[in-house]
């Protein structure tokens, strides 16, 4: 979508509050700041430091600082590469990673990894003992043929009672 005022540029909604209505303009950061140049109201100053230059702007759209720390959105994709610093140091206060930027996740229980090696095994007796009934259908051992259903039926059945 492009931008309501310019037309050239790749528009945003932004939801302005006016006489108490709720009004969605769709505008380039650009046009945004030039219509309603208000007073930043710093709507993320603590996850922002105090150092950070509210005067720097994205070369390909325009968006600031003080606006991304007003909306915490950014205006395009080059954002991230012309605020990275600020960025960067945004994700660590956010995350409370203790100065990391990478997410390492959690482990799983040593019980979870157990039951996946169950559940596996499982899944390679059943598919086994289907193949092999299979096969003695196709051949027209009947006899071989029960015996497989009722193995197929005892697995199933150890499965049913290990879940409850």
């Amino acid at each position: 979508m492009l931008c309501e005022n310019c037309g050239k540029n790749p528009a945003q909604k932004f939801i302005r509050k006016t006489g108490g209505r709720e009004i969605v303009v769709e505008l380039c950061p650009a046009c945004y700041r030039t219509l309603y140049p208000e007073k930043e109201n710093d709507f993320f100053p603590a996850l922002l430091g105090s150092g950070v230059s509210a005067e720097k702007a994205c070369p390909a759209c325009g968006t600031t600082m003080a606006e991304f720390r007003r909306t915490g959105l950014l205006g395009c994709a080059y954002c991230y590469s012309a605020f990275r610093e600020e960025l960067l140091e945004t994700v660590r206060n956010m995350h409370n990673m203790q100065g990391e930027v990478r997410h390492t996740g959690k482990r799983p229980e040593a019980s979870a990894e157990e039951k996946y090696d169950q559940a596996r095994d499982y899944a390679a007796r059943r598919e086994a003992l289907i193949e092999q009934l299979e096969e003695a259908m196709r051949t027209g051992d009947y006899a071989a043929a029960r015996t497989l259903q009722k193995q197929l039926r005892t697995l199933n059945q150890d499965l049913s009672r290990e879940g409850e």
